[in-house]
């Protein structure tokens, strides 16, 4: 049927005869019989009144006189005799015949319309005028389209004239109660009130009543006048609403249906609107606007492909059609597309409109939707409670929900949001704000609401309103304009997705989340098969906009119902929901677990799919990391930089934005595929090193130790170097903030508390103080700590404390040196008039760390490894592995250097210790401690600081050892030995080397270092009557020489060996030689002397 008769069909017709059992008709016009019949004479004045005086006995009289009668109205044709009523009733059903209509029509239609009509009318009143009515749109004739006007006023008047009506529904009639009494009580049927009544049943009719009522509907569709019971329900409506429009026209059914959801228009103006729409939505004909429109679309795609003309197709079938077509990038005029939006609106705004609705989520509507509401409302609140998130019984039945899949297909509510009554009316101040450049169509002005949701921007009711329809598009790849056109070649090639937008068959099927859109995720990153460009740009834009909510992310809700209420109920803001399960990773059951992680794998590569940092962050990320936030590009660089910097002054006064950023990090220590980079280049060397490995902290632990125990014992690293750097990263991270460190803040809980309760415990503050107090730290802190400090001394890099501290002294003064072995490059330059003070302070809290174990210290302990093994192997053994010796070690090398039986490469180690020693007693962690008392009331110092290194309080314990002073034995033993350690190497004695610098310089340049060398060179000089040494520094040598005598009385050997090497280095070893050969001298005269006082006792005995 045409666009014409589709717009008929909108009408009812008017009134003004009653329907009674058919006359015969005579073979004479009905003017002749008017003429004839004096009953009629009334008829004859009065369409001569109105001007049809020229009427004529002739091929179109009777139309005119049918024309002329209904103009009368109904007051005037009741006044009619009824002789004339009865004459008039009788000659009408045989006046539109197709054979009397083409004669009549030929005088003013081109033939070539007439033709067709007769063609495919089929004898048939209705086709045939339906025909005229259709084509003549198309016609450039006046004179045509004057003579179907007329013809469509007669039509109307008695639907007998174009359509077996009564004879198909008379049963549904009865069934229905559709019937209505005239004035005189006879059981005679009112036309417009019955077929209303009809139309109102449409899914109950039988089939051919159906087809009948249909067909008049899409008839009435051209003029409003013809469907009475609308024109006069909405006559008020229709001056309020549409003031400007021609009265009686078509183009008021679409101004009226516009202005339906208005809550000013009248109840009886809706109701009977909605009478319309219901027809539209089970025939596409009935809409003259879209038939009309639409008609060369629908006909050029094949949208009725396997229906007859003659049959009805539903709305939604042919809106399906011609969406597809739209998203298979074909064309539709733009008058189709300006039709089809307002009608997928029209099937938005009433749930009643839509037949799976009303019968498959009547309970439903029923049970949760009470008052039932218009305008959309009814369809957001089944939306609502279709969510997984509402109680079992808070749900709708699955059955609703797939009508639900349905109606959001039909009317793709993700391609424009201005279909959706409800969206549009809650977001359209967030649009004109926050939307106003976006180019609507193609899903862009949904898009950015999305992007918009949780900003300042975003209402209440629009964000509901967004999640609601959402929640359907996110399961459904096909509802996202953008993604369906970017991404339909990949999903078809990888994800095994249907051609079509829609089955051939029409029917739907919708492809939730869990198939396809994350079939697409997964191939989004993957290296060995990479999607096409344009497609992974929109399934990143899919994934960071749906990473706002568990609601858009089906294979996580699905999944996680259960531990969404258990453990998230009251998280509701942006991203909270995702935060909250990645929080309770280790509590979520299997299959949940699984998905959050996968997720939460994906975040750490793109932070862009992390909602809370994309929001916090975002000026943070534009400051500090423009460029890898802006290149589109991220694998991790982006939370890499905002780790970084996340202790900058301008991040720090970011309390939201720092606490996104160390939530993650929390996050990450759960697993270390949480952290892309250091993932993706120790993958494979976690497996073969750490298999048992359950979390990043274990993995972090497991590799360090690997490369640690490479560096000390020089084999070829095993772990690479892109591992070994991001290892490093990894532990400079950890040790910013002792929660980044499962291990140790476990193990040093209570310490904290008791020890440090308000340190915080970032920037590596909690750290520093339970280092500074370790002497006081229980066992399992310590063992912890001992570890941390091992990993910090033998990879400086990882050392956060000491690297931002002091990262403007490494520019200035170590700039070229890595930053494994920056610490050396520090402690040589610390004291520069130009050093600062806090990174000095660090440095040598190190050294004083490095004192304190030999394992502290890399160098030492590869170059002692043979002399520690020879000399120092039972202290080792007797000492537990992970705790610190307090220099036990290192006291055992540096015994052994005074007795010069250490390597070369071992002494000078060890002499680069005892220099740094000699100028700062915190430096010896046996001396500070042995002689604590006597620093404390002897030799305190005027700067007690730990950086104070004049070597004051050195020099004061010999003193005092010199002048016996110093009443402990353990204090005595231990500056007896600082002294002999000084004899050994000069370098020991920085005092005394300084004293004698420019007589080292002239007498004993020519000698290495070590074994005493120096000393004996100044001390033979001092002997010498022909060479003189400089007054201090004769002054220090001989005291020196006064303080090695005390010394080496106090030293006890421990065995044979070290008593020959204390008197072979003894300056007094003539002595002892002379006394040791005066001892062995008596000793021999003596046994001289009894040997014969023994042989005179034997020979008097025997005699």
């Amino acid at each position: 049927m045409g666009a014409g008769a589709r717009r008929l069909g909108q009408l009812l017709p008017l009134c003004f005869l009653s329907i009674a059992t058919a006359a015969v008709i005579s073979d004479d016009s009905l003017w002749s019989a008017v003429l004839r019949e004096p009953d009629c004479q009334i008829v004859r004045d009065e369409c001569t009144v109105l001007g049809s005086n020229s009427l004529h006995i002739g091929s179109d009289s009777d139309l005119q006189v049918a024309s002329c009668l209904v103009q009368l109205g109904g007051a005037r044709r009741a006044s009619l005799p009824p002789a004339c009523q009865q004459l008039v009733w009788s000659r009408l059903p045989g006046l539109l015949t197709p054979e009397k209509l083409s004669v009549a029509a030929a005088p003013h239609c081109p033939r070539t319309l007439l033709s067709t009509c007769e063609r495919s009318s089929s004898a048939h009143t209705a086709a045939f005028l339906g025909c005229l009515i259709s084509d003549n749109d198309e016609s450039n004739s006046p004179d045509c389209r004057s003579f179907v006007q007329k013809l469509e006023w007669v039509a109307f008047s008695d639907f007998r004239l174009i359509s077996p009506l009564v004879r198909h529904c008379e049963s549904d009639v009865q069934a229905l109660s559709c019937g209505r009494l005239s004035k005189d009580n006879a059981a005679l049927l009112s036309q417009g009130e019955t077929l209303a009544c009809l139309q109102n049943h449409i899914e109950r009719l039988d089939v051919e009543c159906k087809k009948e009522v249909l067909h008049l509907s899409e008839l009435q569709s051209d003029d409003v006048k013809f469907d009475r019971q609308l024109y006069l329900s909405c006559a008020t409506d229709q001056l309020r609403f549409c003031p400007d429009l021609t009265p009686g026209s078509g183009v008021i059914y679409k101004c009226l249906m516009l202005h339906k959801s208005d809550r000013t228009m009248s109840k009886p103006c809706q109701e009977q609107l909605s009478r319309r729409q219901k027809l539209i939505a089970q025939d596409y004909k009935v809409s003259r606007g879209l038939s009309r429109a639409c008609k060369e679309d629908i006909r050029s795609y094949r949208c009725r492909r396997g229906v007859s003309d003659d049959k009805d197709i539903r709305l939604a079938q042919i809106l399906m059609c011609l969406e597809a077509v739209l998203k298979n990038n074909s064309k539709l005029s733009s008058e189709c597309q300006a039709e089809m939006i307002d009608h997928r609106k029209m099937l938005m705004e009433d749930f009643r409109l839509s037949p799976e609705i009303m019968h498959d989520c009547s309970d439903d509507i029923s049970k949760f939707c009470s008052p039932i509401e218009i305008g959309g409302k009814t369809i957001h609140c089944l939306m609502e409670h279709a969510r997984p998130k509402k109680k079992k019984d808070m749900r709708i039945q699955p059955i609703c929900q797939r009508a639900l899949e349905n109606l959001v297909k039909q009317t793709d509510a993700g391609e424009d949001w201005r279909v959706d009554p409800v969206l549009r009316q809650a977001c359209k101040p967030v649009v004109d704000t926050a939307c106003k450049e976006i180019v609507g169509g193609e899903g862009r002005v949904m898009s950015c609401l999305i992007e918009k949701l949780g900003s300042t921007f975003m209402t209440d009711e629009c964000e509901t309103a967004v999640i609601q329809i959402q929640y359907f598009v996110a399961r459904d790849f096909k509802l996202d304009p953008q993604l369906y056109r970017a991404c339909k070649s990949d999903a078809m090639n990888f994800c095994h997705a249907k051609h079509g937008w829609t089955d051939v068959s029409g029917q739907m099927d919708p492809e939730r989340g869990p198939l396809i859109l994350p079939c697409l995720y997964r191939y989004a990153y993957r290296r060995d098969m990479q999607l096409k460009p344009f497609c992974l740009q929109e399934i990143r834009r899919v994934m960071r906009q749906r990473a706002i909510s568990v609601d858009l992310q089906p294979e996580i809700e699905e999944t996680c119902l259960d531990d969404l209420a258990m453990f998230c109920f009251d998280k509701t803001a942006k991203g909270e929901e995702m935060s909250c399960l990645q929080t309770n990773l280790e509590s979520l059951v299997d299959k949940c677990r699984v998905a959050v992680t996968n997720f939460t794998e994906a975040q750490a590569g793109h932070v862009e799919l992390n909602p809370v940092i994309m929001k916090s962050c975002h000026n943070v990320m534009e400051k500090f990391c423009p460029t890898v936030f802006r290149n589109g590009k991220d694998e991790g660089e982006v939370m890499e930089c905002l780790i970084t910097y996340k202790n900058d002054p301008g991040v720090r006064s970011d309390v939201k934005c720092r606490a996104a950023i160390e939530h993650f990090q929390l996050i990450s220590l759960k697993n270390y595929h949480f952290t892309y980079k250091f993932k993706e280049a120790c993958r494979s060397y976690v497996m073969r090193f750490c298999p048992q490995a359950k979390t990043k902290s274990e993995v972090i632990y497991c590799l360090s130790e690997t490369v640690r125990n490479d560096t000390i014992d020089g084999n070829r690293h095993s772990i690479p170097k892109d591992c070994r750097q991001q290892l490093r990263t990894q532990l400079f991270q950890q040790k910013e903030n002792i929660d980044y460190d499962p291990r140790l803040s476990s193990a040093c809980k209570t310490d904290l508390k008791k020890y440090c309760p308000n340190i915080e415990h970032g920037a590596s503050q909690a750290l520093e103080c339970l280092q500074n107090i370790r002497g006081k730290l229980s066992s399992p802190c310590q063992y912890a700590l001992f570890t941390v400090k091992k990993q910090e001394l033998t990879d400086n890099s990882v050392d956060y404390n000491l690297i931002t501290t002091c990262n403007s002294m490494i520019t200035l003064f170590c700039h070229d040196t890595n930053l494994v072995k920056v610490l050396d490059c520090l402690k040589i330059h610390k004291e520069e008039t130009t050093f600062d003070e806090k990174c000095k302070l660090v440095v040598v809290h190190r050294m004083i760390d490095q004192n304190s174990d030999y394992r502290f210290n890399p160098t030492l302990q590869s170059s002692c490894k043979p002399d520690i093994k020879k000399f120092c192997s039972t202290i080792i053994a007797n000492e537990p592995q992970d705790k610190e010796l307090q220099g036990k070690v290192i006291g055992c090398l540096k015994n052994k250097f005074r007795e010069s039986k250490l390597s070369s490469s071992c002494e000078q180690q060890v002499a680069t210790v005892l220099r740094e020693q000699a100028l700062n007693y915190h430096l010896d962690p046996l001396l500070s401690t042995m002689c604590h008392a006597e620093i404390e009331t002897i030799c305190k110092p005027s700067d007690n600081s730990d950086t104070n290194a004049d070597g004051e309080v050195e020099e004061c314990l010999k003193q005092a050892f010199l002048h016996r002073k110093i009443a402990s034995e353990e204090c005595r033993t231990e500056v007896a030995a600082l002294i002999g350690e000084a004899r050994a190497d000069i370098q020991a004695d920085p005092l005394l080397q300084r004293a004698c610098a420019v007589d080292l310089l002239k007498w004993c340049n020519h000698l290495e270092h070590g074994n005493g060398r120096h000393i004996k060179c100044l001390q033979m000089v001092l002997t010498d009557e022909n060479k003189d040494l400089e007054d201090e520094c004769k002054s220090q040598l001989t005291k020196r020489m006064e303080m090695f005598k005390s010394a080496a009385v106090l030293i006890v050997p421990e065995d044979f060996q070290d008593l020959y090497d204390q008197v072979v280095t003894s300056p007094a070893k003539k002595y002892f030689l002379v006394v040791f050969f005066t001892f062995v001298g008596m000793t021999f005269i003596a046994g001289l002397f009894c040997g014969r006082v023994t042989r005179r006792a034997k020979y008097m005995k025997r005699k």
